[in-house]
């Protein structure tokens, strides 16, 4: 047991180096050393957002704590120490709600475990509790429709999972899952207030729910169920750092998109295995073996995301040169990259889109149908709709605007197109671009820009010259 005990410490000693970095990398870009990988935030250490860098921060800090507390391996000791003191110094700054509770929680498992509290007396739970509740209301209020996009985001994800609820739709498909049910959210709840905080979401914000949208519900059962073993193993094998680091992991997962990067996931393995170390004593047979398993899984997963980061920015590179006047040629260059990047939903917009200024409006309509499994973006179903309109298909063209309307009710351009349509002289329906447009105009929109004060103004001075038009005059006498 005590060779099980220097594996994994050497196993959490690597990880809290590997927080050390994040965290001096969060601090040189808050002092201006070195550039965030975003623009509109100071700092996101090696991650392209605040909120994942703040929760895997978060993360890794009940670790720290425990190192701290334990007082073993000197050179750990105070390393824990200089971490908990980075890491609790940037944490504010990046505003990463998740992430703090997260932090608290999983600290506060190992000050738990670690001090012996076996039944804390009724006034420390109910304090607990107030405690937890005032922070989860000062925490939604603190970004209110954020809060209310996230719990309409997990509705809709979970209507997602039933679509295939054992095999699931695969991990590249899951945005288009949650666009199809979003779609069919708004489709049967008009007005919904839902529809002020909604958007065309890449993730469920939710592992669990993403999990069972991607591989079906029983993968879903099956990763929760290996979180709750392993804070099991944890706890009684008087291994809190594991215990801890699961249930900020979980609570991470519970609202945020930790699985998406490389580092999250090569987390999640280290402390799954060594949560098979802990318990490896008269099954280490066994134990080898579901560590390898684990090992395979994440090698294969980090290179999952790997390849599919470097496709990105290659495509980011190439996009420009096949953007317009496609040639045939260049498209059969393009048809050869959907082998690389065909479940990548911007390679399909852009493709579906320069096929359209082309002209080749039936080979951008199958492009951007595919783009459709892969995305929850309204733009694709506005693009279908205008090469049916192009191709004289009006029918099809307004199926396609409606369904544009119904996935995300707040946008205004499908509003726009479906206005427009019902004055094309080839569809020509006035009373039904009255209501359109009434429609159109009562909107709101969530960012004023330009463009949707110039799409409001046209369909405004349509719409006055149609109804001055057709308003009965008085007689004469």
């Amino acid at each position: 047991m005590k060779r099980a005990d220097t594996v994994i410490s050497v196993i959490f000693a690597a990880l809290i180096l590997f927080g050390l970095w994040e965290c001096g990398m969060g601090w040189a870009q808050l002092a201006g050393f070195i550039p965030s990988r975003h623009s509109l935030y100071p700092a996101t250490g090696t991650f392209y957002n605040p909120g994942p860098f703040c929760a895997f921060l978060a993360a890794i800090m009940p670790a720290a704590v425990y190192g701290a507390v334990k007082r073993g391996n000197v050179i750990i000791h105070w390393g824990c120490i200089a971490y908990i003191i980075m890491a609790a110094g940037i944490m504010p700054v990046l505003m990463g709600r998740t992430g703090w509770i997260a932090a608290i929680a999983g600290s506060a498992v190992v000050y738990c475990g670690v001090k012996k509290v076996k039944r804390p007396s009724w006034p420390v739970i109910l304090l607990a509790l107030t405690v937890v509740a005032a922070a989860v209301v000062a925490l939604f209020y603190l970004k209110p429709a954020s809060a209310l996009g996230r719990l309409f985001l997990w509705q809709t994800g979970l209507s997602a999972c039933l679509e295939s609820p054992v095999t699931g739709v695969g991990w590249e498909n899951v945005a288009g899952a949650l666009g199809r049910a979003q779609e069919q959210y708004f489709a049967t709840h008009p007005g919904s207030p839902y529809a002020q905080v909604a958007g065309s979401p890449e993730y469920a914000f939710n592992e669990f729910i993403q999990i069972g949208i991607a591989f079906g519900l029983p993968a879903m059962l099956l990763f929760a169920g290996s979180m709750i073993t392993a804070a099991i193993i944890g706890w009684k094998k008087g291994r809190y750092d594991i215990t801890g680091v699961v249930v900020a992991f979980a609570i991470a997962c519970f609202s945020s998109y930790p699985l998406q990067f490389k580092e999250f996931v090569v987390l999640a393995a280290a402390v799954l295995i060594a949560a098979l170390i802990a318990v490896a004593p008269g099954r280490t047979v066994l134990a080898s073996v579901l560590c390898a398993v684990v090992a395979i899984v994440t090698a294969t997963a980090v290179n999952s995301i790997h390849s599919r980061e470097k496709a990105a920015a290659d495509w980011k590179m190439l996009r420009l040169a096949y953007a317009y006047n496609l040639t045939d040629r260049d498209i059969t260059v393009l048809d050869s990259l959907s082998s690389r990047h065909g479940y990548s939903a911007a390679f399909l917009f852009d493709y579906g889109k320069a096929l359209r200024e082309n002209g080749r409006l039936d080979k951008s309509t199958a492009v951007l149908e595919h783009g459709l499994e892969h995305s929850s973006d309204p733009m694709f179903l506005n693009l279908i709709g205008r090469n049916h309109e192009d191709a004289g298909r009006y029918d099809l063209a307004e199926h396609y605007y409606r369904r544009a309307i119904d996935r995300l009710p707040g946008r205004l351009y499908p509003h726009y197109l479906l206005c427009r349509l019902y004055l094309n002289p080839g569809y020509s329906d006035t009373a039904r671009f009255v209501t359109a447009a009434r429609e159109m105009l009562a909107i709101d929109p969530k960012v004023e820009s330009p463009a949707t004060r110039q799409m409001r103004q046209e369909i405004a001075r349509l719409n006055d010259s149609i109804r001055s038009t057709t308003r009965p005059h008085p007689a004469t006498p």
